[in-house]
């Protein structure tokens, strides 16, 4: 499934004249978006199971299922679509129903700028989600870094055996290591990373330092800062 991030989005064209079609894929493919153009209604929800559309552009006459059919269905399934109909009906009903619908209406002939100001709306409305949901992820992380020297002497574990540890160790270095290349970087390391860096603390482990004399935490930490995430064990 095709998921872009922000600076690039799917788009769908749905219009059975192929001259629209056409002119709508150069205006979208110019501002370097990907889309997608089809003839019909169930065309496009053929491509729905494969495929993750930020933007939808639909003809309102197509043949088969309506465009105001599809885009209920589109707007129910997908609350966070940007869903343009594109109508030269003279008919208001058409234009009533599709903002009823939450449905941009755009009529026949339209302007370039018409199709441009939806894809800077959905961008714009796309990056304040992401911001509020940014928020709310770091609002909701417990504040490791405030309690972190007080695990180990709230759990009180003694004695843990020596493999244990090197295998703490070495799983934890790995994770390190695998973070510090663009290419090899993932979450899971992320997380595997820092659960073992609290397990350390919980069991009172003595970690190896770097070969630049760092702590392991210091190591992660710098990691996250330099990809612009939380430092979880520096004290700011």
């Amino acid at each position: 499934m095709h998921e872009p991030g922000l600076d690039q989005i799917n788009v769908l064209v749905i219009d059975d004249e192929e001259e629209i079609r056409r002119l709508l894929v150069e205006i979208i493919t110019r501002q370097e978006h990907q889309v997608v153009a089809v003839a019909s209604a169930e065309e496009a929800l053929n491509l729905l199971p494969f495929w993750t559309f930020q933007i939808a552009f639909i003809d309102h006459r197509l043949p088969g299922m309506d465009g105001l059919v599809l885009g209920e269905y589109l707007r129910k399934s997908n609350p966070d679509m940007m869903i343009a109909m594109v109508s030269g009906s003279v008919d208001g009903r058409v234009e009533r129903r599709s903002r009823d619908l939450d449905l941009r209406f755009i009529p026949k002939p339209f302007g370039v700028d018409e199709i441009l100001s939806v894809i800077d709306e959905y961008m714009a409305e796309a990056r304040a989600r992401d911001d509020y949901r940014r928020s709310v992820e770091v609002d909701a992380e417990p504040p490791i870094a405030r309690f972190i020297e007080d695990v180990g002497a709230s759990f009180g574990v003694p004695g843990v055996p020596g493999r244990i540890g090197d295998r703490l160790v070495t799983t934890i270095k790995r994770c390190l290591n695998d973070m510090r290349s663009a290419s090899r970087y993932n979450e899971r390391d992320r997380v595997v990373a820092l659960c073992g860096l609290i397990s350390a603390k919980v069991l009172n482990l003595d970690l190896p330092r770097t070969a630049e004399g760092r702590t392991l935490y210091e190591e992660y930490d710098a990691l996250m800062t330099a990809r612009g995430k939380r430092a979880e064990f520096r004290q700011e």
